[in-house]
């Protein structure tokens, strides 16, 4: 059963389905309070509520950090209609083997971001995140890994308006003004940027995108996989849209079962609005704010400017990155030879050669996505932004992430393979 389809290729319907088929730990947990285990656990407007330890056969942790956010949820619009209010979240934390808090050198960190439809625990469930780390070559990464939970169509933003039952999400404030500094307050980090590494897949790809534009002084190193990039394009559009009123402000499969987590739009009278149009821009304008409009090869299209990368890319915002970002897609119709992650994507990938902003599908799907990409490329090239870019025949699924995490891990923290995954 498929109920949604967005960018982040996997419908809502599935996550009833597939998540049981946990990877984490063979050991039990190991349940602690937060005082014991944390030295700063209640703080930045997190209040920690429960520890879980899932010790690792290699020697290291996985580690589960149960908690509240006073960003998550709040007021708006109205009375909510939900109590209590604020949401019980979960983070889970990677930690290497031989973790040791008092420790001289400092741990880098890498935040991973899930895409949509998903949670904080998607790459110990869809993939085995542990004995990937152990497996890339040279062992480059040996900092911790930081998961939060997105929600399942947060979009990683501080959502301008409310659900259909009076509240909103504050993914942005409760990511960068809360998680970051809670982790270096209670971990052994490097509490800078030069330390700090973000990266994620579809939703959470563009998400890395957009936090990276707006927080050069937070993040030093950036991969986006199979990211959503341009909100101009009506597939982009259709995609977010749909993800809010079949998802909206959902953070987990039994949120979706209540329609005040969802996002509509109303007449004065309190019916609902059957025009599509009308709908899909109030959705839109409920997460990233007011629109504007620009023409794009004599088109005229909604914009989001702060929030869409394709337009930030062109200001520049990127080049804090240079040498430190890296770019995958997939969707390519053949390939005899991955690429080498430098310049464009070869003929055969049969990414769209028009403007993405003037795409006539509905929906998104991988090889849109690598149109995007690719679009996304040529201008940080001709900008003269160093950048990786990978491109293959893979798909919008789990059976093409860990490979691009992978070789994001070389080339961020080691070094950069001759040539790109071959999928």
């Amino acid at each position: 059963m498929r109920v949604l389809q967005h960018w982040f290729a996997r419908a809502v319907a599935g996550v009833l389905l597939v998540a049981g088929t946990a990877l984490v730990p063979a050991t039990a947990a190991q349940a602690e309070t937060c005082s014991t285990t944390l030295p700063d656990p209640n703080r930045f407007g997190i209040t920690c509520l429960r520890v879980d330890r899932h010790p690792q056969a290699d020697g290291s942790e996985l580690r589960d950090i149960t908690m509240t956010s006073t960003a998550i949820f709040q007021a708006s619009g109205g009375t909510p209609v939900i109590n209590p209010l604020t949401r019980t979240i979960t983070v889970r934390v990677y930690l290497p083997s031989g973790y040791d808090p008092a420790r001289g050198a400092r741990y880098r960190s890498l935040y991973l971001i899930n895409g949509g439809g998903d949670d904080y625990d998607e790459w110990t469930t869809k993939a085995d995140l542990v004995s990937l780390i152990a497996s890339v070559p040279g062992h480059p990464y040996d900092g911790i890994v930081v998961m939060p939970t997105g929600g399942m169509s947060g979009w990683y933003a501080d959502w301008a308006g409310h659900t259909d039952g009076f509240f909103a999400p504050r993914w942005e404030t409760y990511h960068v003004s809360q998680l970051i500094p809670w982790i270096d307050a209670n971990f052994h980090t490097i509490a800078d940027r030069s330390g700090r590494g973000l990266a994620g897949i579809s939703m959470g790809g563009y998400g890395t995108l957009r936090y990276a534009a707006a927080y050069p002084d937070v993040f030093s190193v950036i991969g986006a996989l199979s990211p959503g990039i341009d909100v101009r394009a009506k597939p982009a559009q259709g995609t977010l849209s749909d993800s809010m009123w079949q998802a909206g402000a959902s953070i987990g499969p039994l949120d979706l079962l209540n329609g005040k987590y969802r996002v509509n739009k109303y007449d004065a009278n309190g019916v609902l609005v059957l025009d599509q149009d009308q709908q899909r821009l109030y959705r839109l304008d409920t997460l990233f704010g007011p629109h504007t409009t620009s023409v794009v090869d004599g088109r005229t299209v909604y914009d989001w400017p702060s929030a869409n990368p394709a337009t930030l890319v062109t200001r520049g915002k990127y080049a804090p990155y240079s040498g430190r970002l890296a770019l995958y897609a997939g969707g390519c119709a053949t390939l005899a030879q991955p690429g080498d992650g430098n310049g464009p994507a070869p003929a055969e990938c049969g990414y769209s050669t028009t403007s993405p902003a003037n795409t006539e599908a509905t929906s998104v799907n991988e090889a849109i996505l690598g149109s995007y990409a690719s679009a996304f490329d040529a201008t940080l090239t001709s900008l003269g932004v160093g950048h990786r870019y990978c491109y293959s025949t893979g798909g919008h699924d789990w059976g093409s992430w860990p490979a691009y995490l992978t070789d994001f891990l070389q080339y961020a923290y080691g070094t950069a393979p001759a040539r790109c995954p071959s999928l």
